[in-house]
């Protein structure tokens, strides 16, 4: 029994000090963003993707898909992009203007509101 107790001891401590390397060694995530985001709230009443293509960056494209009415979402703004261009499509809109924010300005976060209906959808600014 004590040689149980002894090896389980053991054990818990080499595991325990294996998790606490890869802890110390395990680079941030949060390091290779900027710590802003650009944020999507849909209040409108359509499906809507969000597609970000960023620009002189490692981090590769991506997109949200599907998000219904009432949904929030968003996404980090890679440390080392030098620009961005987002992709707001509204499911099933058969023309209308295009609603995606024109973003220059990659030091501060950037929030948004989606309005509207599937033939007339609306995007305005809003305080992150």
């Amino acid at each position: 029994m004590r040689k149980i107790k002894k090896s389980a001891a053991y054990g818990a401590a080499a595991l325990g000090l294996a998790l606490a390397g890869v802890a110390m060694t395990a680079p941030s995530a949060a390091a290779a963003g900027s710590g802003n985001y650009i944020g999507f709230t849909n209040n409108g009443w359509f499906l809507v993707d969000t597609c970000y293509h960023w620009k002189s960056s490692a981090t590769p494209d991506s997109c949200d898909y599907a998000k219904p009415k009432g949904t929030d979402w968003r996404v980090e703004i890679p440390g080392d992009a030098q620009g961005v261009k987002v992709e707001v499509t509204v499911a099933a809109q058969i023309g209308g203007g295009n609603v995606s924010p024109q973003i220059t300005d990659l030091s501060r976060g950037h929030c948004y509101a989606l309005s509207g209906y599937t033939f007339d959808p609306k995007i305005t600014e809003k305080d992150c």
